[in-house]
């Protein structure tokens, strides 16, 4: 018992005298700027003044995040002199509030996709968005994250080449057709994830994308049925992985998918499917 006293309290001993572990300054700079891509902008740069490692590890920074809430003058502007000081943007999310002008987002998109840019995330709350002209003509943007805003219609002739995940969060749209038409306009899009609500206009959203291998549905969010028909056609041969959470729609037709390996589909719908009369008379009071 005595030597075993003797020997925990050695080892206590020598657990008191070892450095701390698990100090933020030992991890390996990998982990640290996958860290720093999590925060927003004015915090990566903050931490240059931690210590002398830190002073230029932040440079090295190629996620950029704005966060416009709460709202201060001219950050904005702060921000997009900061970014246009970087030479590779890869990621970059903005949210935005009403007071920030089009023009200026519009400035800022087209310099970072110009700049490898590979991700892009825009929240407008609740505010017209309008594509800059660069979107469709540099193939390295991959990733399109839109959340809050009503899309402007997309001009004729376009197409967003290197887009392979697009994510559609509470999104206006000016008619059903204008979804389809984005969607056509993305001819490599291989992941979508829709999220309606009662911000989103669209009665019947019409999923025709033959490249797509990965689809997430949420519409469950909202306090009321909209009166009509309302819901989701889904055309997706190479479908590989599919999830749907409704509660809302009242029409919801698959096409076939024989690709398909993995599913999880959760409809709650408690209003009788409507039949072709009613469908056509509910597209002709649109009309």
């Amino acid at each position: 018992m005595r030597n075993q006293d003797r020997r925990r309290g050695i080892m206590t001993n020598q657990i008191r005298r070892s450095p701390r572990r698990g100090r933020l300054s030992e991890f390996p700079d990998e982990l640290l700027l996958k860290i720093l891509s999590f925060l927003p902008s004015k915090d990566v740069v903050a931490t240059s003044a931690i210590s002398k490692r830190w002073k230029s590890l932040w440079k090295e920074v190629k996620k950029f995040r704005y966060d416009a809430t709460p709202s201060y003058p001219h950050t904005f502007q702060m921000f997009a002199l900061f970014i246009r000081s970087r030479s590779n943007v890869e990621s970059l999310q903005l949210k935005l509030n009403p007071n920030n002008s089009r023009q200026d987002i519009k400035d800022l998109v087209n310099y970072v996709v110009a700049r490898s840019l590979r991700e892009l995330r825009i929240e407008m709350l609740y505010k017209s968005f309008e594509f800059p002209q660069s979107l469709y003509l540099y193939p390295q943007l991959e990733t399109l994250i839109l959340e809050k805003l009503s899309l402007v219609d997309i001009p004729s002739n376009v197409s967003l080449i290197g887009v392979k995940k697009l994510h559609l969060l509470s999104v206006r749209f000016s008619s059903d057709e204008s979804v389809t038409k984005l969607l056509s306009i993305c001819p490599l899009l291989e992941d979508l994830v829709v999220r309606r609500s009662t911000y989103t206009n669209v009665m019947v959203f019409t999923i025709d994308v033959p490249t797509l291998k990965c689809l997430s549905i949420d519409n469950t969010s909202g306090k009321s049925r909209p009166e009509g028909v309302h819901g989701f056609v889904i055309n997706a041969p190479s479908l590989r992985c599919f999830s749907i959470k409704d509660t809302f729609s009242n029409y919801v037709r698959f096409g076939y998918m024989p690709e398909l390996v993995k599913a999880s589909v959760n409809i709650v719908c408690d209003q009788p499917i409507p039949t072709e009369r009613e469908k056509v008379q509910s597209t002709s009071s649109k009309m």
